[in-house]
């Protein structure tokens, strides 16, 4: 096993140590691993695009981190989503995930739970995704297309390249 362990002083250092330990060894437990992905950290992003249930699966992510990668987005999603394996933890935004306050937070799919603001209501405008009108979502954004994000997101990836190339 390598543990990995920062040194906070004036100027961090990381070291890193091997520990080798048995089955039996009860001391030591690993509980999860969350490493770093390379991408900016959600609490550090000045841009999110959020997903929820309203992807209707895993497989359907790509457009979002599309998105997010045309904006120098980070991505994030709701606790069902996490919840339910299609998205790490970390990326779990909302009153039990990161509370996050970035310039532009786009949300996708999301029906908005008070839960789910709590985390997100700091954001500086929001702009809400989703095809029902009547989403608790729609009274806390600033914008808001009801559309199908199927429809809604493929357009806006596509208008966003097409104003990076002439540009």
């Amino acid at each position: 096993m390598l543990l990995v362990f920062i040194k906070y002083k004036s100027v961090p250092s990381i070291e890193s140590f091997s520990y080798d330990t048995s089955d039996s060894d009860q001391r030591l437990k690993s509980v999860s691993v969350d490493s770093a992905t390379g991408k900016i950290p959600l609490p550090e992003a000045e841009l999110v695009v959020s997903a929820g249930r309203g992807l209707k699966g895993p497989e359907n992510w790509g457009m979002i981190e599309e998105l997010a990668d045309l904006l120098g987005a980070a991505t994030a999603c709701s606790k069902p989503v996490s919840d339910i394996g299609w998205r790490s933890h970390s990326e779990h935004v909302g009153q039990t995930g990161i509370a996050i306050n970035p310039q532009l937070y786009i949300a996708v799919g999301i029906s908005g739970a008070i839960q789910h603001l709590a985390g997100v209501n700091a954001s500086k405008n929001i702009v809400v995704i989703n095809t029902d009108p009547e989403a608790p979502f729609f009274k806390a954004a600033d914008y808001g297309i009801v559309g199908d994000a199927f429809e809604v997101v493929p357009k806006l990836i596509e208008a966003i390249k097409i104003h990076k190339s002439n540009n």
